[in-house]
This record gives C-alpha cells, structure tokens and sequence, in this order.
C-alpha cells in the first residue's frame, strides 16, 4: 500500500485524543506514551528487519527438538537482554512421568538432501525429506513405481514388486494454473464483514443440514499402516507431493515414538517433478531416481519456551503476555510462520524500553515451541502456571489431567498472539469475549491510521491464544492481511525472509507494544467468558479444576462466573 495514505514516521508522534474524541474519552488512553511508541516503531530507529534476518537467514528453521531451535532461542535470549528485558529464560516444559519427554522422545534434524533422476531423463528433484522420516543410510538409487492405491486390499496387487524402488504413492497431481493473484489485501468490505455476526433462521425457516465430518479415529496397534508395509516389501522409500506452481508442503511424516529403522524414507516432492516422473512411468519408461538424504535423531531434546519481562511498577504480579510460536517446519526458514511474529514480539519489547514506556503491570514475552504438533509448548505452560487446561501427560490419562487453577490465573489480564503470517495487523478476534469487545475497539483507534480498524466478534482456533482462552483467561489473536500466507508459503519451501513486508513488519511491532501498554496501564482487569474445563471425547461435562475458580473483578466474568 502506498505509504503516502498513512502518517509519516515523523508525525507519529503528533497524535492527539481530538483525532478521537468519543472513543479516547471513555479509556483515558495515554496518548503521549501511545505518540513515542509510534515514533520509535515507524521510523528509522527500528530494528524488526535487521533482528528478522539473523533469526531467519543465519540461524534457520526450528523444528521443535532440532538442535536448530536451540541454537536460535539462545541468540534471542541473548537479544532481548541487549533490549534491557530481565528474567530471562528458556523455561523448561513440566517433567513428563511417562518418560516420553512430553512427546518428543527424540528430535529431528535433516543435514543433507539431495535427490534426482539419471534415467532416461537426467534432472534435480525439488524436495525435502519430511520430518521423523529416516534418511537413506549413504547414497541409494532405484527405479520408480506408481501405486496410487492407499487401502490394504488395494495393495496386495503390488506384493513382491516393490524391492528397492521408489513409491510414487498418490494420483497424478493437478496443477491448475493461479487465476486469481497469489496475495491479497483485505478490502475494507471484507473487514466489514468481519465486524458483523452472521444473522440467525428467521422464524418458521427449517434449519438447513449442516456437513458432518467423520470423527478422527486414531490407528490403534496392529491397524494396517502402508508405510509400513511398503517397507516390509523392501521399498526405497515413498514419494509424495502436494500443492504446484513449484511449491510442496513439508510437515511430519514419521512417527516420533519409533526408533528410525522402524520406518521408511519419505520425501515431498514439487508436483511437477512429480507430474513428468509419473507420466513417463505410465508410458512404460524405467524412470531412475537416485537420493543421498541424512538425518539426525537427537535422544531426549530439551523441551523449553522463550520467557522475559519488563516489570510493572505497581502491579507487577499482574501480567499481559505476548508472543506467538517459535518452532517451525523444515522446509525452508519458517518466516512467515513464524520468525516474523516472534521477532514482532521482540521488537514490541525494545520498542517499550527504548521509550521509557511506563508499565502499571508487568509486559511478558512468551514464544512457544511445540504448537505446530498442537499447540504443546503454551498449553503446558498455561497449565503450569495458571490452571485449567491439561498438563503432562501420565500413565492413568496420556493427555493429560487438567490442572487446577493457580493463584496467578487471577492476576492475569491478557494474551496477545500473532500467528497468521506477516501482513499488517488490521484488528483483533474478540474470541466470542463480547464484554471485552469495546475495550479491544478503543485500543484500536490510535492505530487506525495505520490500518487496525476492526473486531471480529468470532473465534479463531489453531493457534496459542487457544490455550489461554480454553484456561478462562483473555487470549486474543490479530486480524492480518492474508498477502500469500495459505497460497504459498504456510507450511510450504517457500516461507523464506523475502516473503516479510518491511511497511507490514514495523506497523505491527508499533501495534503490538501499544496493546501491550494499553493492557498494562488499562484500570481494570479485562472482562472474561465463562470457564468449561476441557473433558474427554464422550465424558460427562467436569466440574472445575481442585482448588476452584479465583473471584472474578468486578467488572469481569471469570470462571465459574455463568452471567
């Protein structure tokens, strides 16, 4: 967007509640402090592109118990103590008594790729092994079969064909070309949209059949896997792909409670790499791939999430947290998912120092690891310091029994996440909090400006907040222009440091320290929904954690509170 239609870095400062009148009034924000803020965020002083580039180019992706993950949380540590941010740590995850060490009884590193056809066509194959998948054990090559087929009966056709070859295991892929543009904006109507709560049956209209998914059943021992069986017959290793226009997908293939000689090589492949293999096979060409990939197994990785605090001078044992998740895939650099947001984080930490912001309670970093396998890193968190949700997992119940609630699940006032890659910040999802609606529409109006403009009243899932919201606590992700987050780089070889939009990455920052400060200095404590404990699939609804509910403030709805 044209820069021209916002304010300048220079009048960021010039702020004035007259801009806003109706809605400042009612919250006595501070636009002084609000002014420097922007000031700081927007002009040449910021730091967000040079902090994103070390993190994403130099140090790389961070999947969850690589030694990648701890390479770069000891560089933001080390960060964000430059920032003049204090009690610094990488806290550990709770203590796993089943000895699975929360999940991860091994991490996961790929140290070479490498992979190709020789014949009858000679071409480098665009790919990545996927993550818990072993490696080749040295240099290895072989013919390529089709065998699109996934169902056991399906299979046995294939029986004693197999021995080292490649399985090209899905249907040929389509690649339709990209009509509509791969990045986009939201409109204004668009966001309109948002703002709005879709209108109910009016009376006397039959309610319409609503698609039902099938409820995931998990494979239970001895269910029929066809990795396993492709290994059992000898294979090489198995091939797949997904998405085109020279973007593949890469995520968890392997299953991290087996030992790797338990399981077979599986890569991703672009789709038209995949596409021209198939297609000469299916013409009765003996295609030969040959493939050099390594990967390492690190025994017991330590579990940790990236913690720091500005104190708060008044209420210091009451906290706003911000952050978003560390971890990421392997594919490639993981900036759009999610680099981009946890340096947002740090940048919104030295923004509120560097301004000599004054903070009534304590501002907290927390970037998370463990989300992309669910979530895993902030709900133990969640649960360890606050309550509500479940912890470990034990030998009575592997999810997790749901902990009581702490004395601190009180003092909290807020969360704030950024996970939906790095477009500009154009609101917030009120998480269905309707009390808190207007307070979250008041903080918004010194950034209209710069685009933040909306509530959406609705849920949003999938990420961090998530935990704090299931715990009765105020967790709250952003609306952000989607740019070419689904369409190309989520999850994909192409979520890379050139995909970050300076403009983007420097008004989020700025947004991110002003909520931080608003909720800080805001008089009382946010409004909260209604607590229902978490309860397993087909158990009688639970009463509330041991130790009970806290008081909810007066002025909010806390747990147990059923207004």
């Amino acid at each position: 967007m044209n820069r021209r239609s916002f304010f300048t870095a220079a009048a960021a400062g010039v702020i004035a509640p007259a801009i806003f009148p109706a809605r400042a009034s009612a919250y006595a924000l501070d636009y002084g402090a609000i002014g420097k803020i922007r000031a700081e965020g927007m002009g040449e002083k910021s730091e967000i592109m040079a902090t994103s580039s070390y993190l994403i180019d130099v140090l790389g992706p961070r999947l969850t118990g690589s030694p990648g993950a701890r390479t770069s949380a000891d560089w933001v540590i080390e960060k964000l103590k430059s920032y003049g941010v204090t009690n610094l740590a990488l806290e550990p995850w709770p203590a796993d008594p089943t000895g699975t060490n929360n999940g991860f009884p091994r991490g996961w590193v790929n140290t070479h790729f490498y992979m190709g056809a020789t014949s009858p066509f000679n071409f480098p194959i665009t790919g990545m092994s996927m993550s818990w998948a072993p490696g080749t054990n040295g240099a290895v090559s072989g013919e390529c079969i089709h065998v699109p087929e996934t169902a056991e009966k399906d299979l046995q056709k294939y029986a004693g064909q197999l021995k080292g070859k490649w399985v090209f295991n899905q249907p040929l892929p389509e690649a339709p070309l990209q009509w509509e543009p791969v990045a986009r904006r939201y409109t204004t109507q668009d966001l309109a949209d948002m703002e709005t709560a879709p209108r109910g049956l009016e009376f006397g209209q039959p309610q319409p059949p609503r698609p039902q998914r099938p409820p995931f059943v998990p494979p239970r021992p001895g269910d029929f896997d066809r990795f396993t069986w492709f290994k059992e017959q000898g294979a090489l290793g198995v091939v797949l792909t997904s998405r085109s226009q020279g973007v593949f997908g890469v995520q968890a293939a392997g299953q991290r409670n087996l030992a790797p000689e338990q399981m077979i090589p599986r890569v991703q492949i672009v789709a038209e790499h995949y596409g021209r293999i198939v297609r000469a096979v299916k013409m009765g060409q003996k295609v030969m791939v040959e493939a050099d990939i390594r990967n390492d197994w690190p025994s017991a990785p330590p579990m940790f999430n990236i913690v720091g605090e500005i104190k708060g001078r008044k209420k210091g044992d009451e906290v706003v947290a911000i952050g978003g998740h560390f971890d990421s895939w392997h594919g490639a650099t993981g900036a759009t998912d999610n680099a981009g947001a946890c340096c947002t984080a740090i940048e919104a930490m030295r923004i509120l120092n560097a301004t000599q912001t004054q903070l009534e309670r304590t501002v907290r970093i927390a970037l998370w690891t463990g989300e992309e396998q669910g979530l895993i890193g902030s709900r133990l968190y969640v649960a360890q310091h606050f309550g509500g949700v479940r912890g470990a997992p034990t030998a009575a119940n592997p999810r997790g029994e749901v902990t009581p609630f702490t004395k601190d699940h009180a003092r909290f006032q807020a969360y704030f996440n950024l996970d939906n890659g790095v477009g500009a910040i154009r609101g917030v999802y009120a998480q269905s909090n309707a009390a808190a609606t207007p307070i979250l529409r008041a903080w918004c109006e010194p950034f209209r400006d710069i685009g933040c403009t909306s509530i959406n009243p609705r849920d949003t899932g999938s990420t961090d907040h998530i935990s704090f919201d299931q715990a009765g606590l105020p967790g709250f992700q952003f609306i952000q222009d989607p740019l070419n987050y689904e369409t190309e780089t989520h999850h994909t070889n192409m979520d890379t440091f050139e995909m970050l939009q300076p403009e983007d990455m420097r008004r989020n920052a700025t947004i991110l320290a002003g909520f931080a400060m608003m909720a800080a200095n805001h008089p009382d404590k946010l409004p909260r929904k209604p607590y229902t404990p978490p309860r397993d699939p087909g158990a009688p609804q639970q009463a509330p954690p041991a130790g009970g509910a806290p008081a909810a403030p007066a002025n909010a709805a806390g747990p147990g509170d059923r207004r």
